[in-house]
């Protein structure tokens, strides 16, 4: 970092963007300085987006961020913990659909891995399992001898299969990632590792237990948005900032309908693109940086049409991944999340949303649409990572966004944690 704000009078800082990362900034800051949020939106919360749905309209269904464990997002749940947000427990299972219905499996049990029964007698299908298993037990180490590696790269090194790649790994990545398949294969290999590793989904052992929020993650953008308020943030939401200048003595914050409002510091926590579009005077190094980040527009339905989800009932799982040739798809991941078993919703009330659907959904089966856009990590993006790292607080400019690490909620609040260790007293944040 140039320089360490950890000392002196509190200051006037601007966060721009009103997601779990603007919103974790202005909790960690609040408390040192005076602070000022803006969001484009007309509420707060980013892809914290609940929808009440349903047969009688009474059921909160996120249709963003949905799940979590307290192994991996220790930030996001410290502020559950003291903010008293009521949590339950969540289901992770993962299926697949391809071509139609003419292969599918699921990897809650033997019983749905071998649903579709024919799968027990083509020695292709034992020969996925199996590179599974391998894949597993070597990647990493095989990764780490060979550094800089892309997925393609670390699976062709390992002479891993085609059903494993096409009906396994990219599947699984692109569900992750909320990416296409066909853009998987670039990503670098040592993101998806780690990945996989800190979540479990590479251990014998097991994966970790999932979690979501009571009511829908909208209540604990609720509650903490009131936390804010009595700590006396000024919050604007619809309020889209037109610009950001800086100068010598700080920088200046143009928004329509305002009055230009100067402040010490300003925080972009908010994409990438969006981030360059605001800058009035960037420097060739946060405009480089910044425009190495794409990201893949992704549209979302929730709905209650059960033809998204795989043929056999035993294949039905939390997250299923539907694609093949013969599939139409207006672009992107076709993925379904079944909103019922994740969120503990009765059955008798079938909810699901879908990524980029691949069958023609009935209008009047659908409940909401909205378009998401998720960071696309190949080698740009994480090269550009490290060099908005050496840009933080320079010219009273940082940013923070989930595009910063892996693009989760916990990678956005992380991404605040760094900005305010800079600008708060030392110990203050934990």
């Amino acid at each position: 970092m140039p320089f360490d704000q950890s000392h002196g009078a509190p200051q006037r800082i601007a966060i721009i963007g009103g997601g779990i990362s603007g919103l974790a900034a202005a909790r960690l800051l609040s408390r040192h300085h005076q602070i000022t949020l803006y969001e484009a939106e007309p509420r707060l919360g980013g892809h914290a987006r609940t929808v009440h749905a349903g047969r009688h309209g009474d059921r909160a269904v996120d249709t963003g961020f949905i799940v979590f464990n307290y192994s991996n997002y220790p930030h996001f749940t410290a502020m559950l913990r003291d903010l008293d947000v009521p949590v339950e427990k969540s289901d992770m299972s993962f299926g697949v659909s391809l071509n139609g219905g003419r292969l599918e499996y699921a990897l809650r049990s033997a019983d749905a891995l071998f649903a579709q029964r024919r799968n027990l007698v083509i020695p292709g299908f034992y020969g996925m399992v199996r590179d599974i298993v391998r894949f597993n037990a070597r990647a990493e180490a095989e990764m780490e001898s060979a550094p800089g590696l892309t997925i393609t790269d670390l699976l062709d090194r390992m002479r891993l299969g085609r059903r494993f790649r096409e009906h396994y790994l990219f599947p699984i990545c692109g569900a992750i990632w909320s990416t296409p398949s066909d853009v998987i294969g670039s990503f670098p290999a040592h993101a998806l590792i780690g990945f996989l590793r800190n979540h479990a989904l590479m251990s014998k052992g097991g994966a970790h237990q999932w979690w979501t929020i009571s009511g829908g993650s909208a209540a604990y953008a609720s509650r903490l948005t009131a936390s804010l308020l009595r700590h006396g943030v000024a919050i604007r939401p619809g309020t889209a900032v037109q610009f950001v200048k800086r100068d010598g003595i700080g920088v200046l914050l143009h928004a329509p309908g305002c009055e230009p409002e100067r402040f010490d510091q300003v925080i972009f926590a908010t994409h990438a693109d969006q981030t360059l579009a605001m800058l009035a005077d960037p420097s060739g190094q946060e405009r480089a940086a910044l425009a190495a980040v794409r990201f893949q527009a992704n549209r979302a339905l929730l709905h209650r049409d059960p033809q998204v989800m795989p043929r056999r009932r035993r294949c039905w799982s939390s997250w299923v991944y539907r694609g093949g040739p013969d599939e139409t798809t207006g672009g992107g991941i076709g993925v379904s999340y079944w909103m019922n078993r994740l969120q503990n919703i009765p059955e008798d009330d079938p909810l699901f949303v879908t990524l980029n659907p691949r069958v023609v959904i009935p209008d009047e089966a659908v409940y909401d649409e909205v378009t998401f856009h998720h960071p696309v990590f190949d080698q740009a993006a994480l090269v550009a990572q490290g060099q908005i790292a050496a840009l933080q607080g320079q010219r009273g400019t940082w940013f923070a966004g989930a595009w910063l690490r892996n693009g989760f909620h916990e990678d956005g609040f992380a991404s605040a944690v760094r900005i305010a260790r800079q600008l708060v007293p030392k110990r203050a944040v934990p």
